[in-house]
């Protein structure tokens, strides 16, 4: 299996590989157009200069003198081979060719050079010269006027170089490319395995993580290093690992509120379950004829089923609210004259076993509030019950009402035992007790 590191390596290498070659051509392509075209430039102004010296017979002199060496001479110094071709391709001069040998020579109209220089004025042409066995550059030009020499009438002059110092400075400079191009492939290879090596660590240290947290060891975190998108991806990571740890966490607590959830619903409903069981048992073995108890416990039996009736509707409520199926009857209603009734309603109980019910009510007797009535009522009743269970003979539980401005406050407190601070978190947890017996 390949590693990021070395894909990213191998991908950097192969990038500046294409590059550097692509470069190089085109450098070199570039310095070669630039160097024909330098040499075309100095072959064009060198063939303007010797149209120019034999017109004012600067070079050939009279007819008499050796015009002839002077331009050989010339060619020479300047260092090219010149020739002259008259209007119908004969070569009336040529710098690397004796005079006597000049009918010796082929006839030139036909050349490309000459050909193009007729059309355009001027003509280029490279290819391998047979004379002096080199490949040549040979830049033709189109003369407005003939040129008289001893030998003919000149038309055209053609300047020629051997190619031979253009190619080794293109040689020369194609191998430094090279060279250069193989140090900067160098170069970056290490560079690209040290970036590669600074992208793939964390990546690594991602997968050496997941892996531990795969092991079950989710307290692992990535080491975020900088704001780049690797460092985002990390910090990305840690809010879901912590996000999986809260929520695993919540799952265990889940799993032993479940737990107790259970415990407390069975022992909930064995208890009436039990009772209606050995009442009926009982009557079932004689006591239905006994007229003093068999009434007793039929009504023992029917308040028991009546508490087990209620446990059912309350895990009803608690499927309907866990699915968002309980249905809310919200309205206006006068707040002091319903806290009334629920103490009312409350008042026997408290009064069996000794406690004080009472209110303490600071809301005006208009105050309407707006809410579902049956199900204030529900949860109002509940801690009523409890404060009342849960508080000694000759205690006290109070109903308050403050107005909050645009909310009111009901509150429900007694002088019992209360709650230790431990438990106050799990106050909302369905069937939670702090007595578990």
């Amino acid at each position: 299996m390949k590693s990021i590191r070395r894909r990213i390596g191998v991908t950097y290498v192969g990038l500046i590989v294409i590059v550097t070659i692509g470069l190089g051509v085109l450098s070199s392509l570039e310095i070669e157009s630039y160097f024909k075209q330098r040499l075309l430039d100095d072959l064009s102004r060198q063939s303007e200069q010797i149209a120019h010296l034999i017109r004012t017979r600067t070079l050939t002199g009279s007819e008499d003198d050796s015009w002839y060496g002077k331009l050989q001479e010339y060619a020479k110094i300047a260092s090219f081979r010149l020739t002259l071709v008259s209007d119908d391709g004969q070569v009336v001069f040529d710098s690397d060719v004796p005079q006597s040998e000049l009918q010796t020579v082929d006839n030139h109209l036909g050349r490309p050079e000459i050909q193009q220089a007729i059309r355009q004025g001027t003509g280029t042409q490279s290819r391998f010269s047979n004379t002096v066995k080199l490949k040549m550059f040979y830049f033709a030009r189109r003369l407005d006027q003939l040129l008289l020499l001893p030998t003919g009438a000149v038309r055209f002059s053609r300047v020629a170089v051997p190619l031979t110092d253009v190619q080794e400075a293109i040689s020369a400079i194609r191998w430094k490319i090279t060279i250069a191009g193989i140090v900067v492939i160098v170069l970056v290879t290490g560079l690209s395995l040290v970036i590669s090596q600074r992208i793939s660590r964390p990546i690594k240290d991602m997968a050496a993580i997941a892996r531990e947290i795969q092991g079950g060891n989710i307290d692992k975190r990535v080491s975020v290093r900088g704001d780049d998108e690797i460092g985002r991806l990390g910090a990305v990571l840690n809010e879901m690992l912590d996000k999986l740890k809260d929520d695993i966490n919540r799952l265990r607590k889940l799993e032993r509120v479940r737990s107790e959830f259970l415990g407390n619903v069975s022992h909930e409903l064995r208890t009436p379950i039990f009772a209606i069981q050995g009442y009926l048992e009982t009557l079932l073995n004689g006591a239905i004829d006994d007229p003093r108890v068999n009434r007793e416990f039929l009504q023992k039996a029917h308040s028991n089923a009546i508490r087990l009736n209620a446990l059912l509707n309350d895990l009803i409520e608690i499927s309907r609210i866990e699915f968002g199926e309980m249905k809310m009857s919200v309205r206006y209603f006068r707040l002091n004259d319903y806290l009334r009734s629920v103490v009312t309603e409350m008042k026997p109980l408290a009064d069996r076993r000794g406690v004080v019910l009472d209110t303490a009510l600071s809301t005006t007797e208009s105050t309407e509030v707006l809410g579902d009535k049956e199900r204030l009522r529900q949860v109002i009743l509940n801690l009523i019950d409890n404060a009342i269970k849960y508080t000694e003979s000759g205690g006290k539980v109070t109903i308050s009402a403050t107005d909050q401005g645009h909310a009111v406050g009901i509150s429900v407190a007694d002088t019992g035992c209360g709650i230790a601070a431990e438990h106050l978190p799990r106050i909302f947890e369905r069937f939670y007790r702090v007595d578990k017996d």
